[in-house]
């Protein structure tokens, strides 16, 4: 799969990865294995990690924290389907129960939910939102098609996307007439497809800064075709993920009323995408559009503080 990172990056990683190990197997294997022995040691040590996680420690620091049950409302009781729940890269058990929980709260007609991975999150949505259509978006499955359309693009988790079964939980089973399988890149895929009043949104794609900022904005959008309010949801707001907590807070100083749902790494937004709030970022965003389209690819412009 392509990677969206200079021969200069790559190189380094390969050269601060080598060992006796590496060698070993690139001897035995060949450079192929080899090289592969390289990418899977940089990324288990990932010897940087210490530096981006301090920062990411203080910039989630500055999300405020509440208790699941202070968003109210919550129903008695969620069901969970457990196919695939154990899956490398699947939502952990307690941030699927805080998802279910607060998406049935909202009792939907729609739901959108970026990143379907195995399908296991999706599957238990439409579960508890049994009146609900529920959109997912994902990559394709084809290792080749997905890295056309991200190639250049600054993606994470690379060893997940190119082992995934796409939607496998929910694939001819029941549920799988009220779930809608969006495929390509949510960078720039066109949400006009998309005609349900979303009103929960459930962002857990690529977690860099710039594709968690585009998905909310798109979010956003999508979001005026609802009336009232709408729930917003963010995985991996953690101190792993800089680039989702860097856009959550710049939310925040914008006057946006994220929280983080305690001992989970989901942050949650409730409110009317209509409201001045919400429609200050957006206009900024388009502005920002504006600038950018003389400008390479992937360069957000911060957000005004409110």
């Amino acid at each position: 799969m392509a990677v969206s990172e200079s021969y200069v990056t790559r190189a380094a990683k390969d050269i601060l990865s080598l060992s006796l190990a590496s060698l070993i197997r690139m001897s035995l294997g060949g450079f192929k294995e080899g090289h592969k022995s390289l990418h899977d040691t940089y990324r288990v040590v990932s010897p940087f990690s210490p530096l981006k996680e301090g920062a990411g420690r203080k910039m989630l620091a500055l999300i405020p924290e509440v208790s699941l049950e202070s968003l109210g409302g919550l129903p008695e009781q969620v069901t969970l389907d457990m196919r695939y729940v154990d899956v490398n890269g699947a939502t952990p058990f307690r941030d699927l129960i805080a998802i279910l929980a607060l998406a049935k709260n909202q009792h939907p007609r729609a739901a959108l939910e970026f990143g379907t991975y195995f399908g296991s999150t999706t599957a238990n949505l439409a579960l508890n939102l049994p009146s609900a259509t529920i959109h997912t978006i994902d990559l394709p499955e084809d290792d080749e098609a997905a890295a056309t359309l991200i190639d250049g693009q600054p993606v994470d988790d690379l060893h997940l996307i190119s082992g995934r079964k796409l939607g496998k939980s929910f694939r001819g089973t029941a549920i799988e007439q009220r779930i809608v399988q969006h495929q390509g890149d949510t960078a720039t895929y066109d949400y006009s497809v998309i005609h349900d009043p979303v009103t929960v949104f459930l962002v857990d794609g690529s977690h860099t800064y710039e594709y968690a900022r585009n998905d909310t904005l798109h979010c956003f959008e999508l979001a005026r075709q609802a009336e009232g309010q709408c729930t917003f949801l963010w995985h991996d707001c953690d101190c792993h993920c800089l680039g989702v907590t860097t856009w959550l807070v710049e939310m925040i100083r914008a006057g946006l009323p994220v929280v983080r749902v305690r001992d989970t790494s989901l942050a949650c937004m409730r409110l009317d995408v209509r409201s001045p709030q919400v429609q200050k970022v957006v206009y900024s965003w388009q502005e920002q559009q504006a600038l950018r389209a003389s400008r390479p690819a992937w360069q957000p412009e911060p957000l005004s503080q409110a």
